[in-house]
C-alpha cells in the first residue's frame, strides 16, 4: 500500500500569491493628507471698522465742528460711549449752523442729529426763506431718571444718547421756539424727527416736555418708535 503523498518541497518554497497581502504595499502614511487637503493658510477674516474709527472719521469730515471730550464722571448705570462735544453743523451749502448748549454727547448721537439737521430739519425750517443760524439746545448728558422723577427709570440723557432742543434763530435775528405759540416750531419738524429718531417728545405728551422737543436713540425693535406730541397720534 502507498502511503501518503508528501508534499513537493519546491511548491512549499513558492511565495503565497499577491493577492494575499494587498494593504501591505500600500501604508496608510502614502495617503494624502486628509486634515489639510490642501496645505493652504486659513483665510484672514476682514478687520471691521470700530466705533472709535467711525467716530473719527466723522469729527475729521469737515461737516461738523465736534472734538472728543473726556468721559463725564458717571452715577449708577450712566456713562458715555464715544463721548463728543459738537458745537456746529455745516449745511449742504457749506453754511455753519451753530448749536448752543449742547453738552457731552454720544459719537452715534452727534452724527444722527447732524444728519437729521443737514437734511429735513433744515429744509423744513427754511421753506419760508429764512436762514437757519443757530439750534438751541439743551445738555445731553444728565446723569438721572425719566422726567427727573425720583425712582425713575434712567434717562437716555444719562447715556449721552439724547438731546434737548429748545428752539432756533435764523439770520437777521428772528426765532422759532418750542412750545411758543406766537413763534412756532413747525409741526412737521416733529414729524420729521419720528422717522429719524427712536424716541421724540414735545408739548402735550407729558407735561415734562412743554417747552422743548426730547429726542434719542434708545434701543427699540427695529422700526419701532415711540413719538408723543400735542396733536400727534403716533
Amino acid at each position: 500500500m502507498a502511503g501518503p503523498k508528501q508534499a513537493d518541497p519546491k511548491q512549499a518554497a513558492l511565495p503565497k500569491p499577491e493577492t494575499a497581502q494587498p494593504e501591505i504595499a500600500k501604508p496608510e502614511t502614502t495617503k494624502p493628507e486628509t486634515t489639510k487637503p490642501e496645505a493652504k493658510p486659513e483665510p484672514v477674516e476682514p478687520v471691521l471698522p470700530t466705533v472709535s474709527t467711525t467716530c473719527r472719521d466723522f469729527l475729521n469730515s469737515g461737516q461738523v465742528e465736534a472734538k472728543r471730550v473726556s468721559a463725564p464722571r458717571a452715577g449708577p448705570g450712566c456713562g458715555i460711549d464715544e463721548p463728543v462735544a459738537l458745537t456746529a453743523i455745516r449745511l449742504a451749502d457749506g453754511r455753519r449752523v451753530a448749536v448752543t448748549d449742547a453738552g457731552t454727547m454720544r459719537c452715534d448721537m452727534a452724527r444722527a442729529f447732524s444728519s437729521w439737521v443737514k437734511g429735513e430739519f433744515a429744509s423744513l425750517l427754511e421753506q419760508d426763506g429764512r436762514r437757519l443760524e443757530t439750534i438751541v439746545s439743551g445738555a445731553s448728558y444728565d446723569c438721572r431718571g425719566r422726567n427727573r422723577v425720583k425712582g425713575a427709570k434712567l434717562s437716555e440723557h444719562g447715556k449721552g444718547n439724547a438731546l434737548d432742543i429748545r428752539g432756533v434763530r435764523f439770520a437777521g435775528g428772528a426765532t422759532a421756539q418750542v412750545g411758543d405759540k406766537a413763534k412756532p416750531i413747525p409741526m412737521a419738524l416733529f414729524e420729521s424727527a419720528c422717522r429719524h429718531f427712536a424716541t421724540v417728545l414735545g408739548p402735550g405728551s407729558d407735561g415734562y416736555h412743554e417747552d422743548h422737543m426730547h429726542i434719542d436713540l434708545a434701543l427699540r425693535r427695529p422700526g419701532s418708535h415711540y413719538c408723543r406730541w400735542q396733536g400727534s397720534l403716533k
